[in-house]
């Protein structure tokens, strides 16, 4: 079991400008690294993630000589913003910036994409944008399904709400933000992505069920489609986190 980092990773704080905007991250930095994964959160997460998954995952790769750079999208977490102002597509912006970041700043690096939850649309969404933006995409429950899980939170709000802006856990959902999810066809040109592709779900998995899963996968054709027992939408034990950490590793070392 891991319990220690080892002497040879430096864990750094960062704070990387966009459009006069900081995007607080974190980087483990392995000594000797050749591979970066970029971790994308979820949908009303942060770079730390629920019960510190990001942080586990981190830890993992780390250990195995893999750097790793975590960053609060805007308006979560530590960085600049308002909740209430996310899109898909500026996520998609702020992860273009961050790649063309590690490849201005770290040009040593592979760059590797990991996106959980509604960070696997986006890291998609992204890879669309440009194909060459990433070595490998590692995507853990692709939130595919969002637009049905914010209408789902909507259904809780009263009518008034609902033409305004949506309360979910003290947290304003905007209109503008529906009405692209609205729009957005998720499974649209995945079949153009010729990227090396993990995907992984749990099959008790209450969020986005495993069926968005498969049919993603199904989309990509070089994606790797595992379903993980008795795993929930955030891997929720620390075996399976373990797992999951050692296993991307496995996917990531072996890009040439």
């Amino acid at each position: 079991m891991l319990s220690t980092m080892p002497n040879d990773v430096a864990i750094t704080p960062l704070s990387v400008d966009f459009n006069g905007q900081q995007l607080a991250g974190s980087a483990h930095l392995p000594a000797a690294a050749e591979h970066a994964v970029l971790m994308l959160h979820g949908f009303t997460g942060n770079r730390i993630e629920f019960t510190y998954f990001f942080v586990t995952l981190a830890r993992v790769l780390a250990a195995r000589g893999i750097a790793v750079f975590r960053f609060d999208f805007l308006g979560c977490g530590e960085s600049d913003g308002e909740f209430a102002d996310i899109t898909v597509a500026s996520q998609v912006a702020q992860t273009q910036h961050l790649l063309t970041y590690l490849a201005e700043h770290h040009p040593e690096y592979a760059r590797h994409v990991l996106g959980f939850s509604m960070g696997g649309l986006v890291a998609l969404q992204t890879a669309l944008a440009d194909h060459e933006a990433m070595r490998t995409m590692t995507l853990l429950a692709p939130a595919a399904n969002l637009a049905q899980l914010v209408e789902a939170v909507a259904a809780n709000n009263s009518a008034a709400q609902r033409a305004d802006c949506i309360d979910f856990l003290a947290l304003e959902i905007s209109q503008t933000f529906r009405q692209e999810l609205d729009r957005l066809a998720p499974f649209s040109g995945l079949a153009t992505l010729d990227i090396p592709t993990l995907l992984v779900h749990g099959d008790k998995d209450q969020a986005v069920p495993v069926a968005i899963g498969e049919q993603v996968a199904a989309c990509l054709p070089q994606a790797i489609f595992e379903v993980w027992p008795d795993a929930d939408h955030t891997f929720a034990r620390r075996e399976h986190r373990l797992q999951l950490g050692e296993r991307i590793a496995d996917f990531v070392l072996r890009q040439v």
